[in-house]
């Protein structure tokens, strides 16, 4: 039997009209690297993935999300990520700050002019296309 992968964080692609929601965490104060990354976080001791997702949007942007889609693993720096994707109604535009330094609604264009250099982890493009791709069908 095979183990089921530990996860050490779960984030969200959100989509507001062609638009692609990313943040800075505010992580980054200490390494003075400004580098945009998709909004979510840290998995608590026993808690699901999709559960750590909607409580990060809950605490990080006050949004509530019920409809995820899962849009599978991401590596990164040797850790599993697991990433979700979700339409959203409005175009959130508060968050914490002591969570978030900032926050900004990208298109898919300014999205490949930022990549790779200012994405955090190097997969937000990647999750975000498969996010599309799934939405095409």
């Amino acid at each position: 039997m095979t183990p089921s992968p530990v996860y050490r964080t779960a984030r969200a692609v959100l989509r507001y009209n062609d638009t692609f929601l990313l943040a800075i965490h505010a992580s980054f104060r200490r390494q003075h690297k400004k580098r945009w990354g998709l909004p979510g976080g840290g998995i608590e001791w026993g808690e699901q993935p999709k559960e750590a997702v909607k409580r990060e949007l809950r605490e990080e942007l006050d949004l509530q999300l019920d409809a995820l889609i899962e849009l599978g693993p991401y590596s990164y720096k040797g850790h599993q990520h697991l990433i979700y994707g979700a339409d959203v109604d409005h175009a959130v535009e508060h968050y914490d700050t002591r969570e978030l330094l900032e926050l900004r609604w990208f298109s898919k264009t300014e999205l490949n002019r930022l990549a790779p250099h200012h994405l955090h982890a190097g997969y937000e493009l990647q999750a975000i296309d498969r996010f599309v791709d799934l939405d095409s069908h």
